[in-house]
């Protein structure tokens, strides 16, 4: 494709923001960043909460206009600037006019999307909450932290974050139904809804009776796993398997702990956690954190320097990917920290300058005056079968949670989503804690609406199988370690090179385009290397975030550039995209509130009957795990629900947060076993499965048990 001249995904469609909440805020930079005109309604009054609190951050790449709705000829702007929009973004929970917009008469092909803390149903609807109020009510809180202490607010608004993108996934999928289909709708997305979905490392631990609660930095289930203090800063490791763990004694030269008993098995090592933490603390804390890193580093340990949010501006790879940029406040007239995109255009970016309050009126009017007047209005939402992504297909090869999260929210959408997985199976499957039939709980909910094909890749029989699925497909998503699908003939320049039309979607630690080539990276070691861990302290220890936040922002950045690219390639015509994603970009970007100054004003508190959330005086208990899964906004919210598995039997899974109102993102089916072959796929393709659960074209006998 043309890049000097290709447009950008979203260019010609008009947003127009009038919400408070971060997450509105964040929504409409994304889309801006895509191509959209984005126009930031601001109040009239300088305001210092909400999205307010940062306004560089808010306003950039958008156009911006002040209104004061008492004003009758600002009531006609905004009554015009509204009606001319192709998509309005609400916080209804904060504001009374904002409500009016959402329950009045729209234009038919009209999108509002409103972001709000507890959405439209339930016996929470309608609550304003602040993002450390839905992390005490969701339990997200009563995940971060040590065991042995409190729990924690997260130092960054992650949910306001995790809630933007899948607000602006849900924007565009509803601009697909529109344009197929000729009517807009209303979207509900809430940070209630985006929180229990972040809790899925948690709940298998709750179905079975295990307690889901807080670790600090280490794994509840592996060791070596936490951050180490060194002499100038802090460091992540995690050697958790056997190799990691010899060539971690080989670093740090005590080559003896290999054959001592206490650390002779995982098993082993994980009852004697606070003495691998002893032994390795005495390695690092006499170094340097660049010294450990480079140790590490030769020695391929999953590892990585804590970076502090000060600290991003100079982070190799953010700084080599584009990702920290810097701009001038016109209001103050001083230098600004804002954020790239996380999905990156075929290597370009709009420039995103920061504009002065109303700065733009009158390229509005004339904005508003080439728009076509609108003249059929709607109240409510078209009751339609049409699901945003019918028609499409999707191949992942995607492993844990990352790929497989982007997957499940692809298929909830309506497409038709084929999970590739080698003999073995996706490593999730091997996960516990697991049913009493063997199955993982973990990959059961990180995997639904898929059908599978296991196949192996190594074997020519069952690349020419791939192939054919492949030229049938849309999309191929993947999160294996760069190079992996490229070594098998599957990377994106091969896969284009065949099938031009395909959107090649690439999700690791690092991106491709990586001063870090072939790093290993884990949730906790990109949540330390993005500012993450440097956010939330802990008595002055960076602390991770006790949801995978890196892993699920790798895997709805995916979700997102997915749907772009596939808007763009059906809008505009031509190719297929190649998407080069890192979850380390997603995870800075969830940090930028920060970059400018700012910090919680609230904390949780110990008191008699457990830990309370103290916000501007008010208190809030801290929900746990079985909380949310008892609560009536759960249920209410169709947040976990059985669903059958097309081989039989049931599992409890995650509804989506994307609830579009005409076009609902529905969790119809839990994945089958491995090597429980679809019929229909069976039948598309001429496949039959092999006694190790392969497929293979049938009548060959070059798969069977080849």
């Amino acid at each position: 494709m043309n890049t000097a001249t290709s447009p950008m995904p979203l260019e010609g469609c008009l947003v127009v923001e009038v919400g408070h909440r971060v997450s509105a805020a964040g929504c409409g930079g994304l889309l801006a960043q895509l191509g959209a005109d984005v126009v930031l309604v601001e109040p009239r009054g300088q305001r210092a909460d909400h999205k307010w609190a940062d306004r560089p951050a808010t306003a950039a790449g958008k156009r911006s206009v002040v209104i004061d709705r008492a004003l009758p000829g600002d009531r006609r702007l905004f009554e015009d600037l509204v009606r001319a929009a192709d998509a309005v973004l609400l916080s209804t929970d904060l504001s009374d006019s904002d409500r009016e917009l959402w329950g009045s008469a729209r234009p038919v092909r009209q999108i509002l999307c409103d972001l709000t803390a507890f959405g439209h149903d339930g016996p929470l609807a309608g609550m304003p909450g602040s993002e450390a109020f839905v992390e005490a009510v969701s339990a997200v809180a009563d995940t971060t932290g040590r065991r042995d202490g409190l729990p924690v607010l997260l130092g960054a608004p992650l949910l306001e974050m995790e809630t933007a993108v899948y607000a602006a996934s849900a924007v565009i999928a509803a601009l697909r139904v529109r344009r197929r289909h000729g009517f807009g709708q209303r979207i509900d997305v809430s940070l209630y809804d985006v929180a229990v979905n972040a809790l899925a490392t948690f709940f298998p631990l709750a179905f079975t009776g295990r307690s889901a609660t807080r670790n600090g930095n280490r794994h509840p289930t592996l060791s070596p796993w936490n951050a180490y203090r060194t002499r100038d800063g802090w460091v992540l490791i995690c050697a958790p398997t056997d190799e990691q763990w010899v060539r971690l004694c080989e670093a740090m030269d005590r080559p003896e702990l290999v054959s001592d008993a206490r650390f002779a098995t995982p098993g082993s090592r994980m009852d004697h956690t606070d003495e691998i933490d002893e032994v390795v603390g005495a390695w690092t804390v006499g170094r340097s954190v660049a010294e450990c890193v480079d140790v590490l580093s030769r020695h391929v340990i999953p590892s990585g320097p804590v970076v502090p949010v000060g600290g991003l501006a100079d982070e190799p790879n953010l700084r080599h990917r584009g990702m920290v940029r810097s701009a001038v406040d016109p209001e103050s007239g001083e230098r600004v920290w804002l954020p790239g995109c996380p999905v990156r255009w075929h290597g370009t970016e709009r420039p995103m300058p920061v504009p002065a309050r109303d700065a733009d009126r009158a390229a509005i009017d004339a904005l508003i005056a080439r728009r076509s007047p609108v003249a059929e209005k709607a109240i409510g939402d078209p009751v339609s079968q049409a699901r945003p992504l019918d028609g499409i297909r999707v191949v992942e090869i995607g492993m844990n949670t990352v790929g497989p999260l982007a997957g499940r929210q692809l298929g909830a959408l309506g497409a038709d989503v084929i999970k590739v997985e080698p003999p073995r199976g996706d490593s999730n499957r091997h996960n516990t804690p697991l049913r009493s039939d063997g199955q993982s709980y973990i990959f059961a909910l990180l995997n639904t609406d898929k059908r599978g094909l296991v196949l192996d890749l190594r074997q020519d029989s069952d690349r020419q199988v791939l192939w054919d699925v492949l030229a049938s497909a849309d999309v191929l998503i993947e999160n294996l370690k760069p190079g992996s699908l490229r070594r098998l003939g599957f990377g994106a320049e091969q896969v284009q090179a065949m099938l031009p039309h395909l959107v090649y979607c690439s999700v690791n630690g690092f991106g491709h385009d990586t001063v870090y080539p072939g790093r290993p990276a884990l949730d906790t070691v990109v949540q330390a290397m993005s500012g993450l861990m440097g956010a939330t302290m802990v008595d002055g220890v960076p602390t991770k975030a006790g949801i995978s936040v890196s892993d699920q922002l790798g895997g709805l950045f995916g979700l997102l550039g997915v749907l772009v690219a596939i808007e763009h390639r059906e809008a505009y015509g031509g190719p297929g995209a190649a998407l080069d994603l890192a979850m380390q970009d997603g995870s800075a970007w969830a940090t930028h509130r920060l970059w400018n100054g700012g910090s919680p004003r609230a904390r949780i508190v110990a008191a008699k009957d457990g830990p309370w959330l103290d916000e501007d005086g008010s208190r809030t208990p801290v929900s746990t795990v079985n909380d949310v899964l008892a609560h009536p906004q759960t249920a209410a919210r169709g947040l976990i629900v059985d669903r059958p598995a097309a081989d039989g039997g049931s599992w409890t899974v995650l509804g989506s947060p994307m609830r579009l109102l005409s076009t609902p993102a529905t969790v119809s089916t839990a994945m089958s076993r491995l090597g429980a072959l679809d019929p229909d796929l069976a039948d598309e393709f001429r496949l039959a499965t092999g006694p190790d659960g392969r497929a293979f074209r049938a009548g060959s006998p070059v798969g069977k048990g080849a």
